[in-house]
């Protein structure tokens, strides 16, 4: 979760967040690999999940912040404001207060894993969301929400799982917003650019060439530059659908395969983003390539198999032999309206009503400390590539 360019956040504030999560460090791990990418460690020993979060960015602040932001969605999401939830089941809500989806319409919150669990005469925790196109009030199953550490509130009998997609955290309520419908976007988008994962085929057909990177996207292309002198493959691909695909929503996915030419411990990392931007894009996903590494490197891997490290080289060779059909100006690219976040997510939700995403809800979460937003988005429809 990277923050903008446009928001800088005092160091009070910082300090004033990570006290509030009980953070108690937030490293600077840089060093720990040589891609010289700036990323940082927010650590909290008595978290009942993920004890650390890291985040990249061109700069350390930019990095904490991210990394600091991570820890954010999780701490909303196991923090659960009983006083917001009804506890009914579906059949039993008053549908003057709302409509209420089903778990089965929770789409990029999580999928129904345990259909037995689920009913509409089953009773369970629910919170009231906005429906953004009509602005109407729905109620959605708390459990696609929220996820509660052991001995808190029970939200029910569990037939969902839960994920973090589609949440965004930011000191500006319409900039986490916006993150949160990024980040679903980008999975469902996943899920339908590449149902079949990283085939042959499918790197073959969505590799960008070099040719016009550095007019296209001039950030991306800097860092790819600087990769390259530290003895990194760098793969950046176009991971938009095809404007026949079904749901294409038609802002630009990246991805970005950063290959250890050294043939290290971590040989092959890849990273992914949606952003406005195709320059933004890129770059996020080629930053979240280099923070896979970090995040490997710092769990102390174990030493691949034959069998894995022959994959891993397999896939490193298809990257290096293929001859890129595609140039990265042929993408997608809103940048001029990534200054202003009302025109962005106005950009956002009008694509996402064209794909046929016509119900998309939002949730304010509670955050740590007053000053940051956290929003949750469900948007049924929309499919979670395990790829991200």
């Amino acid at each position: 979760m990277l923050p903008t360019k446009h928001v800088l956040v005092s160091q009070i504030f910082q300090e004033r967040l990570a006290e509030a999560m009980e953070v108690t460090r937030v490293a600077r791990v840089t060093g720990l690999d040589r891609t010289g990418v700036e990323v940082a460690c927010a650590v909290r020993p008595g978290s009942p999940g993920l004890g650390a979060c890291s985040g990249p960015g061109l700069t350390f602040e930019h990095a904490a912040l991210s990394a600091l932001y991570e820890t954010a969605v999780l701490w909303a999401a196991e923090h659960v404001p009983t006083s917001q939830l009804v506890w009914a089941a579906r059949a039993e809500l008053d549908p003057r207060s709302g409509e209420a989806w089903s778990a089965e319409a929770l789409g990029s919150a999580g999928r129904l894993v345990e259909p037995r669990l689920w009913g509409d005469s089953v009773r369970c925790a629910w919170r009231q969301a906005t429906e953004l196109h009509s602005r109407r009030n729905v109620w959605v199953p708390a459990q696609g929400v929220h996820c509660p550490p052991a001995g808190a509130v029970a939200l029910g009998p569990v037939s969902v799982m839960w994920t973090r997609n589609g949440t965004g955290a930011d000191p500006d309520a319409q900039r986490a917003l916006l993150q949160a419908l990024l980040e679903a976007t980008k999975r469902d988008q996943l899920a339908r650019a590449l149902p079949d994962g990283w085939t042959e085929e499918a790197m073959r057909r969505r590799m960008l060439g070099p040719v016009v990177l550095g007019r296209a996207a001039p950030r991306t292309e800097a860092l790819a530059r600087i990769l390259k002198k530290r003895g990194f493959g760098v793969y950046l691909f176009d991971a938009t659908p095809t404007s026949r695909t079904p749901g294409a929503v038609g802002l630009p996915v990246a991805a970005a395969v950063l290959v250890d030419e050294e043939d290290g411990p971590v040989p092959l990392t890849v990273g992914y983003a949606c952003a406005l931007g195709r320059d933004q894009a890129l770059l996020r996903a080629l930053l979240e390539a280099a923070c896979a590494r970090l995040s490997a490197l710092q769990g102390t891997p174990q030493p691949l198999s034959s069998a894995e490290r022959g994959a891993v080289r397999g896939l490193a060779r298809v990257c290096a032999s293929v001859r890129p059909k595609r140039q990265a100006d042929t993408m997608p690219d809103f940048a001029a309206e990534e200054a202003s976040p009302v025109r962005s997510v106005r950009r956002v939700m009008n694509h996402l009503r064209s794909a046929g995403f016509t119900q998309v809800a939002a949730l304010t979460l509670d955050a740590p400390v007053s000053g940051l937003h956290v929003r949750r988005v469900v948007v049924p429809g929309m499919r979670i590539s395990e790829l991200s």
